[in-house]
């Protein structure tokens, strides 16, 4: 009941605080249409759809929905389907709203210490990156962040949530549809500096096609460590290394094909052998998932490199980013590579439902997402995949492109290596 006291003063609200079309009769047929397919398909194809709210709070929810149908607009509905598609209770059972043609204002958050960050935007705004994030439309960003949890998509823990807010500030359909700007095509925009001077400015959306190419400005660049790939299956997966410490990193953002895979695989392993690599670094803080068979193909491959140092030499970085068959994979390479796990915890649960699949809505056109197995990558239930040496971020090292954990590992692989050195020089002094 309360649950149902909640979705409707919330519908309620929004309809009074509109002042936008509400949807055409023939809209309205189609949403109550979809709404039917959307509970029909979700039962029939996730794997146990009520394990987290009951069958009567989501019917309910969506009965709601559907009565306010005709005093809603667009935006409206779809941050509707969004927040009842939360209450499933798996990050994989998603409003795909990013399946339609969407509108995103130019910029691109990070969140540390609970401030939000502009890290990339476009040529008109770039003097502001850097700065904090106060307000959008007037309304304070806390009260936005607050509007905004119990909808964006792809949450799993309080590490995804962190992620997919700083998704959504920018997204016009959803700001519009929680009534947080008047428009979905403008919004006003009010950062702050280190030294509290405020800057307010209008600023037009722009499509989503466009909106990446768009952000040609950012805080810190893409850098190589150890300055040039010296293995590269595409600009998602590649390999650098630093011969001084017989150190090779391996950056893995996005999965590709299985054969790919094995070919890069390969490849690496070929690399480690030839250099005489003891040490590895694989790094998963970027990779928002895929097929994680594929990313068990890499550590297929990486085993047969005999030459690495398997008791303390491989490492893998992982983050709040870090989801899906990307954390399955961090939790897989710290039991088959022996690897220590180093970074903050995943966006991504290791015990849950996972494995994601799609049907549209047929009226609309809208994309749902589903979970269709359950998974237990580690004995126990936990907030992500937990690292085995937890490194926070902070904004003075974000801001001056100093990559904490990968500093940690490197200091780590140089003492054991002195080490290793002044044991030798020893033994070698010994009559």
């Amino acid at each position: 009941m309360r649950l149902n006291f909640l979705t409707s003063a919330l519908i309620s609200l929004l309809v009074l605080s509109s002042g936008a079309q509400a949807l055409p009769d023939r809209e309205v047929k189609k949403w109550t249409e979809d709404l039917d397919r959307y509970q029909q398909q979700l039962e029939e194809q996730h794997i146990n759809l009520y394990h987290s709210v009951g069958k009567a709070q989501f019917t309910e929810a969506l009965s709601a929905l559907k009565k306010s149908l005709p005093e809603l607009n667009e935006q409206q509905v779809l941050v509707e389907m969004m927040r009842i598609t939360r209450l499933v209770g798996d990050g994989h059972t998603q409003f795909a709203i990013w399946s339609g043609d969407i509108a995103f204002f130019p910029f691109r958050f990070v969140n540390i210490d609970g401030t939000y960050r502009l890290i990339a935007t476009s040529e008109p705004y770039k003097h502001l990156i850097g700065y904090k994030l106060r307000s959008i439309d007037g309304i304070q960003i806390d009260k936005i962040v607050a509007l905004l949890t119990p909808v964006v998509q792809g949450v799993e823990n309080q590490y995804s949530l962190k992620v997919r807010v700083t998704g959504h500030i920018s997204s016009a359909p959803v700001l519009y549809g929680l009534g947080i700007t008047k428009t979905v095509h403008r919004a006003l925009y009010t950062f702050e500096d280190d030294e509290g001077r405020q800057a307010t400015i209008s600023v037009a959306s722009i499509p989503m096609r466009h909106y990446h190419d768009q952000l040609d400005h950012t805080l810190v660049p893409e850098r190589i460590p150890f300055g040039k790939k010296q293995v590269s299956e595409n600009e998602n997966l590649w390999l650098s290394a630093d011969d001084e410490t017989k150190t090779a990193y391996v950056y893995f953002r996005r999965y590709p094909s299985f054969s790919d895979m094995e070919d890069f695989a390969e490849d690496v392993r070929e690399y480690l052998d030839e250099h005489e690599t003891r040490n590895l670094i694989i790094d998963l803080r970027d990779n928002g998932g895929g097929d994680f068979f594929v990313g068990l193909g890499l550590a297929w491959g990486l085993v047969l490199a005999d030459g690495l140092d398997w008791e303390q030499g491989v490492y893998t970085l992982i983050g709040n980013r870090t989801y899906s068959a990307a954390m399955s994979n961090a939790a897989q390479f710290r039991q088959i590579l022996h690897a220590k796990l180093v970074g903050e915890p995943t966006g991504g649960n290791p015990v849950g439902y996972q494995d994601m699949d799609s049907f549209s809505l047929p009226n609309t056109g809208w994309t749902i997402t589903y979970s269709k197995r359950n998974y237990r990558f580690q004995d126990s239930f936990s907030s992500g995949v937990r690292p085995d040496i937890m490194i926070e971020t902070d904004w003075p090292s974000y801001r001056s492109g100093i990559d904490k954990p990968l500093a940690w590992i490197m200091k780590e692989i140089s003492d054991r290596n002195r080490a290793y050195l002044n044991a030798a020089a020893k033994r070698k002094e010994t009559p």
